[in-house]
């Protein structure tokens, strides 16, 4: 008996090490690095554009519940991400009505080997309008859109990543019978960091990002955005951005999806 209890003890010992070097519960920061160019990638944000009295605003978050390692060079992740995209109108005497919010909500399964890393994301997006428009002659839309995405992302330095991959439409509504495959592709650049004030280390950073669409008789929405990012620890996600950016394409909140837009904006991100 005492043979057998200490054998079983080992082996629970020996189980926990190991599972303890492959698994990883909640990690503090997900395996595939977010796309900090794409404006509809969970973050929190706030933006003005330059050419209208509005603000768009991002309060979201990515987080992996689960990493683990299935070799020495092979990383996966599952995980989930939400995020609610608000524009608020400016009216004066510090009034800011809700125009239209969007409400995103996905998960996914992310993969990393060596300097390529991919996801694969199952996202469901709602578009509502806010109270500035409860009287208006705008007309309102049941907007709602399940998607799933495959994303690729390769890092041929630290200071050069390149990403794309195929998206598809698997719910659309409404659904005027565009094609539903579409394709989103970037890349961000970085310069080396510098030492800033108290310790912060700041690098210049910019980045591209492009949607190709069929919805809305076709589309291609693009940004461009280039600033500054502070970071406490260089090896850190968790990053405070400020940038300029430009805008183009068709509006990005669902309810006005059909309608073009673009602007010149100033930005502050911050990158949980």
């Amino acid at each position: 008996m005492n043979k057998n209890f200490i054998f079983i003890f080992l082996f629970m010992g020996l189980t926990q090490t190991v599972l303890a070097d492959r698994w990883d519960f909640l990690p503090a920061e997900p395996l595939f690095n977010p796309l900090i160019g794409d404006l509809r990638e969970p973050q929190y944000t706030i933006i003005a554009p330059l050419n209208k009295a509005a603000y768009d605003g991002d309060i979201g978050q990515t987080f992996d519940f689960i990493q683990w390692q299935s070799d020495e060079s092979t990383k996966w992740a599952w995980g989930i991400n939400g995020a609610s995209f608000l524009e608020l109108g400016s009216k004066g005497n510090a009034e800011f009505p809700l125009l239209v919010s969007d409400w995103y909500l996905g998960t996914y399964f992310s993969e990393k080997s060596g300097n390529l890393s991919n996801r694969l994301e199952f996202e469901h997006v709602s578009s509502h309008l806010g109270d500035f428009y409860f009287n208006s002659s705008v007309e309102r839309i049941i907007y709602s859109r399940e998607s799933l995405r495959i994303i690729s992302s390769y890092d041929f330095s630290q200071n050069f990543r390149v990403y794309g991959g195929p998206c598809y439409w698997t719910h659309l509504s409404p659904d005027s019978g565009d094609p539903r495959l579409f394709f989103q592709a970037g890349a961000e650049l970085y310069s080396g960091y510098y030492n800033f004030f108290l310790g912060l280390h700041l690098r210049g950073y910019a980045t591209y990002n492009i949607e190709v669409l069929g919805e809305a008789g076709g589309v291609v929405n693009q940004t461009i955005e280039a600033g500054l990012q502070w970071r406490w620890k260089k090896d850190s996600h968790q990053s405070l951005r400020t940038a300029a950016l430009y805008y183009t394409g068709n509006n990005l909140y669902g309810q006005f999806y059909q309608n073009p837009d673009s602007y010149f904006g100033l930005g502050i991100f911050f990158d949980p």
